[in-house]
């Protein structure tokens, strides 16, 4: 091989070493980005989930502070109707007794006569 053809096959494999050299930095600046990507997509997920739960977790305790706000008014809902329903008794039995008792100073007044 001469000197010419030599300088050809050197040439060539320069220009074959470049090729790969470029194509496999094409790929590892791909590789970067896909990287990049895939992170950023990752962390975009983990956020969306973090803030779903923060929600739920707000929306729950919402709903727990109605719940026990429900439960004290129906509390004092059945309080006040037992109160009633006491009183009502209450008031029945002092009439009862009035009833009898007024009988009674009828029945004593009569017997004094």
């Amino acid at each position: 091989m001469d000197q010419k053809q030599q300088k050809q096959v050197n040439e060539a494999a320069e220009k074959f070493a470049g090729a790969i050299k470029e194509s496999y930095q094409a790929i590892a600046d791909r590789s970067v980005s896909a990287q990049e990507l895939n992170a950023q997509l990752t962390q975009e997920f983990f956020n969306g989930v973090i803030n779903n739960l923060r929600t739920q977790a707000s929306n729950n305790r919402a709903l727990a502070d109605d719940l026990i706000e429900q439960q004290r008014k129906q509390q004092e809902a059945s309080q006040a109707l037992a109160q009633e329903g006491a009183n009502a008794y209450m008031d029945f039995l002092n009439s009862m007794f009035s009833y009898y008792r007024g009988d009674l100073e009828e029945a004593q007044k009569r017997a004094k006569r």
